[in-house]
């Protein structure tokens, strides 16, 4: 699902953590491919706030709601095209972000379901 989606990415990035901010501001639940399980993004600030979805049945439970930032936003922003459309010398660029970037998950559904 997640690699028919290549996006158009603005130098800064700042454009497009402004549109997240935007579409999250009200609360937005979105879904993790990877389990199923939904999770609750708000604008929180300058930040996104990521909890447990309070609509749908299939929450993910976060114990620790993390606040997103920009700077985390513009590192996943950075390997997110390569991530599905580089090759396979752009994986050590991902591992590299997925360790700096404990909700590179997250943001990467908001990239994918809000840009």
């Amino acid at each position: 699902m997640l690699a028919d989606r290549k996006i158009p990415f603005s130098e800064s990035k700042e454009e497009e953590w402004e549109i997240l901010k935007q579409k999250t501001e009200g609360g937005i639940e979105l879904m993790l491919e990877d389990s199923q399980r939904w999770f609750l993004a708000t604008t929180e600030g300058d930040g996104i706030r990521i909890t447990s979805a309070e609509k749908n049945v299939r929450p993910l439970a976060v114990r620790e709601p993390p606040l997103i930032e920009f700077d985390e936003f513009k590192r996943v922003a950075e390997v997110y095209n390569d991530a599905f459309f580089g090759g396979i010398g752009d994986l050590s660029a991902r591992l590299d972000t997925h360790n700096s970037s404990p909700n590179m998950r997250y943001l990467f559904m908001m990239i994918y379901n809000l840009i």
